[in-house]
């Protein structure tokens, strides 16, 4: 069964806009005249266009041959828009739980990419503390030019496994990667809401240090969006709600809860993928309304602090059928560019993977 699939189905198994009061941009039509012709007026009114424009039919980052690291699965990663170039670090897998290997790709237009490369260019072996896997999640560059990737790790078989935080960094983006001796960012104390996982991390360089939005786990698996603080990205300190002092709650607090039960994201809610824009805060999260496949969704928040997010009314504003053939999707990833949001998709067609592009262009406001 896909990764994702016992990664977000347990456990579940597991990251473009417009505001909350803003409808989805539909076709214009003016009524005519009441004097015109009954052949000019049309018979139907348009169709509302999907919140996002998917491109294409195809896979924009396909899987390897067979034989290869990635012939199964594939997912973007960690995706980063640098020097005027798109940069992405997917993971490549055969099975789950499985080693997860990391190939590098790259495009001029976030549109058409390339594989750099047949081989990848970080592996789980890398990883002294991947027990079982390492997943790519998050990548920037620093003003110094070194390359920084954020990725989470899978301990276990069971459900739900365990899992941390860790970091990669490396001067040029094919390598060498060299992890960190050990993990940056750790689950809570027993009996916290993120007490068994810490994963799919979304890290945010600002100009006086660095914020993280994460997915947290708890025993009975399940998943809130957590927010942490840092000064050099190495050390942080996790969000905590100064009102709240009782276990679950008593180290830290979520910023994202999933929402009331029976909605479309009741279940859990995980994968952040935010933006800091100059009209406020965007997050794209994965959704789900209870334990099968085809609950899954995605769906956009604000926020004027990154701490306190409305959900929009036009939740959830991406389903999995928006993908030709396919039934759900898995791991997401995002970039923001030039006021287009690029969202890259694991699309699962026939439980093998390949990566997709949706695209939403315009100012979020809220």
């Amino acid at each position: 069964m896909k990764k994702y699939f016992i990664l977000c189905l347990a456990f579940i198994l597991l990251a473009c806009a417009a505001p909350a009061t803003e409808n989805a941009p539909v076709e214009e039509f003016t009524a005519p005249p009441a004097t015109a012709a009954a052949t000019d007026v049309p018979t139907t009114m348009p169709e509302p266009r999907s919140f996002f424009t998917v491109f294409g039919d195809e896979p924009i980052v396909s899987k390897g041959n067979s034989g290869t690291w990635d012939d199964r699965y594939t997912d973007p990663g960690a995706v980063v828009f640098y020097d005027g170039v798109f940069h992405m670090f997917r993971n490549g897998f055969r099975g789950f739980p499985a080693a997860s290997q990391v190939g590098y790709v790259t495009s001029s237009d976030g549109y058409t990419w390339t594989k750099q490369g047949d081989e990848p260019v970080f592996e789980t072996k890398d990883v002294a503390y991947a027990k079982i896997a390492m997943y790519a999640s998050s990548a920037l560059v620093e003003d110094d030019g070194t390359w920084v990737i954020y990725f989470y790790t899978w301990d276990s078989s069971s459900f739900p496994s365990s899992s941390v935080i860790g970091r990669a960094t490396a001067t040029d983006p094919k390598g060498p990667w060299v992890a960190d001796a050990a993990p940056i960012f750790l689950p809570g104390a027993s009996g916290e809401w993120d007490a068994q996982q810490v994963l799919a991390p979304h890290v945010i360089k600002k100009t006086d240090g660095y914020v993280m939005y994460y997915s947290g786990t708890n025993r009975a698996g399940t998943q809130q969006i957590g927010m942490a603080t840092s000064n050099d990205g190495i050390v942080w300190k996790k969000y905590n709600d100064p009102a709240t002092n009782e276990t679950p709650y008593l180290e830290s607090d979520p910023v994202l809860q999933p929402a009331e039960s029976g909605l479309w994201d009741g279940n859990w809610v995980h994968q952040p993928r935010v933006f800091e824009t100059a009209q406020g805060w965007v997050m794209f999260y994965r959704g789900t309304k209870d334990e099968s496949e085809s609950s899954m969704a995605l769906g956009l928040a604000t926020s004027d602090d990154g701490i306190h997010w409305s959900r929009s009314a036009l939740n959830p504003v991406f389903l999995p059928e928006e993908i030709l053939k396919s039934k759900q999707f898995w791991f997401h990833s995002g970039v923001l560019v030039n006021d287009t949001y690029f969202i890259l998709l694991e699309g699962d067609i026939n439980q093998k993977t390949q990566i997709y592009l949706a695209t939403y262009e315009g100012e979020i406001a809220k």
